[in-house]
């Protein structure tokens, strides 16, 4: 192979490589309950809730947070496209916040199941969910 042909050939895969991994990041939704008075959220709005940053979201009042276990991959994905935060990041982060007295990680819960659940049983509530399990109890406040 000529080194032209060799630099389109890394090209590609680079492209290939980035284009696979953006659309595994961008397998989640942000849901709240599908009779919630909630109607969208931000994505800044959303990374504050979850990090615990805010509580209220500008007029709508209390929300409540709920989340995925470590390692979930759903998780991993949420965070690192929406906070930009790492596995290891977020973990750092919410051990400095505890530590610190300055506050404590959302509640977590088993699976997008549990999640969806959730929220649909109580409207002050929202949590990420993996698309596939978008279903007519939630509604979508944010999609990457």
């Amino acid at each position: 192979m000529t080194n032209k042909m060799y630099s389109l050939v890394q090209l590609g895969f680079i492209a290939l490589v980035s284009t696979l991994s953006m659309q595994a990041q961008a397998d989640w939704l942000l849901v709240a309950g599908a009779k919630s008075q909630i109607s969208k959220v931000s994505a800044d709005e959303a990374v504050n809730l979850f990090l615990g940053k805010e509580n209220e979201l500008p007029g709508r009042g209390q929300v409540g947070v709920v989340d995925h276990p470590e390692g979930a991959s759903v998780r991993d994905d949420f965070y690192t496209e929406a906070a930009k935060k790492s596995p290891s990041a977020l973990k750092a982060y919410w051990s400095r916040m505890v530590f610190t007295g300055k506050g404590k990680p959302p509640k977590v819960l088993g699976d997008s199941e549990e999640v969806k659940k959730a929220v649909a049983a109580n409207p002050a509530l929202i949590g990420y969910i993996e698309k596939s399990a978008l279903d007519v109890t939630v509604k979508v406040m944010l999609s990457p």
